[in-house]
């Protein structure tokens, strides 16, 4: 893996700039290349642009990969065999408001935008002091909560209806062979989509990734609400806070912990108004809770387009496992729309893939099961004189052969190829 790290660092009282911390990192056991620099924006001239996409992400640009910084960036760039992954770690909180979504770094000669230059994927890097634990998962432990939360007509918030039905299908079909349940106001769906439900699901299911489709709105005090349905029925709406949300996901141990990946398909669900106070719900929910990885919106977003830049994002997601890499391959086919470039990965990965399937790691319980299954064929076809011997063995020893036949110790190798694909 090939990673160029930033550091804003906080400014000093009395000084004019931020320092900056550039480091490149390569596997092979080499020392990491770091340079220094410094960061002097006037947030007032960058107001002044917000509307221009590209001026507002070159000023930025400018002002980030200034001198060292810059011949370091494009050196890494140059060495780079495959991608460079850029990860970008603002401990200056003020900075942390402005729209680095947009940033443009200095690429052949000019400047590009980073959010849709598949060669050096960008994320904001967020490590997290918490204590959970998130472990490792392979392609067989993906499943999915989708959260469809669309206000009835007339809805006491004056908020607008959206097409729950059109909403829910892009999402399953681009997760294709992922498993996954629905809490949705419509037929066929497995419960309401309530805060309550939510809790009750991640407790019982295990839960990889959580999509979140619904209204959000920033409060004056920075605080996020979510709209989610209220529990007096299908017509009513409740407006959940990003903190009481988070104190609710912040009690559960379910039955493979909280998610490793979400969604916020949400306007404003990571607005750099609520990150100047108490912070986005997407930076916090890496940040407090630990998740390894969280997909959040800037700015108001359409639904369709929020649609179909998730379907192109778990296309590729599901194909390789890196949140980085599917954002920028899904921003990419959307880049001509108005808000394609509102998304931003927030992660604590720094580069590593969501889940892996390598033979570094134990099995989990889903790839043994699958492999179990796999095995529960092929060994009476295969090998019908060991099939009846070998099941009667493994039925007093192993926790899965209550009701199938089951693989020991020498039938690792069988269920690790079965476990490790689709």
């Amino acid at each position: 893996m090939h990673t160029f790290e930033i550091t804003i660092q906080r400014q000093g009282e009395g000084e004019g700039a931020c320092p900056v911390i550039a480091e490149e990192r390569r596997d092979g056991g080499q020392l990491p290349i770091r340079v220094e620099g410094a960061l002097r924006l006037d947030q007032n001239e960058l107001l002044a642009i917000e509307g221009d996409v590209a001026a507002y992400g070159q000023a930025l640009g400018a002002a980030l990969f200034g001198g060292a910084v810059r011949d370091a960036f494009v050196e890494a760039l140059a060495r780079a065999d495959a991608t460079l992954r850029v990860l970008l770690f603002i401990e200056d909180v003020p900075m942390r408001g402005l729209r680095w979504e947009r940033l443009y770094a200095p690429i052949d000669g000019g400047w590009k935008l980073l959010a849709t230059f598949q060669r050096a994927p960008f994320s904001r890097y967020m490590p997290s002091l918490t204590d959970r634990r998130f472990p490792p998962i392979g392609r067989r432990d993906l499943r999915a909560l989708i959260v469809v939360a669309s206000p009835a007509p007339g809805n006491r918030f004056q908020l607008a209806p959206f097409d729950v039905a059109a909403s829910t299908a892009g999402v399953r079909e681009s997760l294709g062979p992922i498993p996954s349940t629905l809490l949705a106001d419509i037929d066929g769906a497995d419960g309401p989509p309530t805060l309550d439900e939510i809790c009750a699901r991640i407790t019982a299911e295990p839960t990889t990734i959580l999509h979140l489709v619904c209204h959000g709105r920033v409060l004056k005090g920075g605080d996020l609400v979510l709209f989610l349905a209220g529990a007096d029925g299908p017509s009513s709406v409740e407006a959940v806070t990003g903190t009481r949300l988070i104190e609710r996901l912040s009690s559960l141990d379910g039955a493979r912990g909280l998610p490793h990946f979400a969604f916020l398909s949400t306007c404003e669900s990571a607005s750099p108004d609520a990150d100047e106070a108490m912070g986005g719900l997407g930076q916090r929910l890496v940040r407090e809770l630990g998740m390894p990885a969280v997909v959040a919106m800037t700015d108001k977003v359409s639904v369709v387009t929020a649609t179909a830049l998730s379907a192109a994002i778990y296309l590729r997601l599901r194909e390789h496992g890196e949140p980085d890499r599917a954002l920028v391959e899904g921003a990419v086919r959307l880049a001509e729309r108005g808000d394609a470039m509102v998304p931003v990965l927030f992660s604590r990965l720094g580069g590593l893939p969501l889940f892996s399937d390598t033979l570094d790691r134990a099995l989990t319980p889903a790839e043994l099961r699958a492999g179990l299954d796999a095995l529960e064929l092929l060994l009476p076809a295969r090998a019908p004189t060991l099939a009846d011997e070998l099941g009667e063995a493994l039925r007093r020893s192993s926790p899965f052969a209550k009701t199938r036949m089951t693989a020991g110790p020498s039938s690792t190798s069988c269920c690790a190829r079965s476990a490790r694909s689709w």
